[in-house]
């Protein structure tokens, strides 16, 4: 937990100092495109706020009032932060294509142009701190805050070439033109992770090259496991849940039959630490002479 608190805080700080120094030179030069930078920034300072107060709050153990822990506290954080993304790449198209039509002239530039070079590199490094944090803790809240700095590294790197070409070339309409390349990315970025906090908000189930781990995973158990079946799957924030069917011989003990659940159990946490299994027990009905596994050894104690 402290962990991704660290990983949050870190967030929180350097979104407070980019959106400040954005601000400053998008007053000082007069870009949209700078604006629409610290825009931007300002609604990553909002993302890190939700997720400084989600991660931990999010984290919690299972309640009395919250039975299945409260993981969806991030999920909801981060569909609130994707739609302040959406709401953010509007404004700065209708800014954009306002100024169209009468690109002014930039003061300053070559401070506007520092600024920028100074939030890239700051930028770039939070993304890689919060990405690598979110993997270890599997914190959905942590991804997109990485992916929002992500999103600042590579709209940045294009207004700051706008602004280089304008320096060189005067071609002013670039300012406007780099502010609408920075709401198409953002849009983009918005939807993709609406979908992706909707899905998880109505239980989808894991993805499919998680299903198939987690087959591989129980199909290693066979004798006397007989079958497998209605296996179910969904997330809450950094939490798995797994349920399923295991049919198994009918003439083992519950004690035998809850030694296997519990092997499969710690089998499935070996790859997906978080995640919790539920299963349901069922005797297999076959008759002994038709089992496989000689259930008729079972049952006169000879296995």
């Amino acid at each position: 937990m402290s962990q991704r608190r660290s990983a949050a805080t870190l967030a929180l700080g350097a979104t407070l100092f980019l959106t400040a120094i954005k601000f400053v030179g998008a007053v000082l030069s007069g870009s949209v495109g700078v604006l629409s930078e610290g825009i931007h920034s300002f609604l990553d300072l909002i993302s890190a706020a939700i997720a400084y107060v989600a991660v931990p709050r999010a984290g919690e153990p299972a309640d009395e009032a919250h039975p299945f822990g409260h993981g969806k506290i991030e999920t909801v954080s981060s569909l609130l932060e994707s739609v302040l993304l959406l709401g953010a790449a509007g404004f700065i198209a209708y800014e954009s294509l306002s100024r169209w039509s009468e690109p002014g002239h930039l003061d300053h530039s070559w401070m506007a142009i520092s600024i920028l070079v100074v939030s890239i590199v700051v930028s770039f490094w939070v993304y890689q701190q919060n990405l690598r944090t979110s993997k270890e803790t599997e914190s959905m809240a942590l991804e997109v805050n990485a992916l929002h700095f992500l999103s600042d590294v590579l709209s940045g790197l294009g207004v700051l070439t706008s602004l280089l070409l304008i320096e060189w070339t005067g071609w002013t309409w670039l300012d406007p033109l780099s502010g609408l390349g920075v709401a198409v990315y953002i849009f983009l970025i918005g939807v993709k992770q609406t979908k992706r906090a909707l899905a998880d908000l109505v239980d989808v189930q894991l993805p499919d090259e998680e299903l198939k781990e987690i087959r591989e995973i129980l199909s290693r158990f066979t004798d006397p496991v007989k079958g497998i079946h209605d296996l179910r799957t969904r997330r809450s924030g950094p939490s798995r849940h797994i349920d399923f069917h295991l049919l198994v011989c009918k003439y083992l003990t519950v004690e035998e039959s809850h030694s296997i659940c519990d092997r499969m159990e710690k089998a499935i946490e070996v790859t997906f630490p978080s995640a919790e299994t539920q299963i349901h027990v069922e005797p297999c009905d076959n008759h002994e002479k038709q089992c496989p596994y000689r259930c008729d050894r079972i049952k006169g104690g000879q296995a």
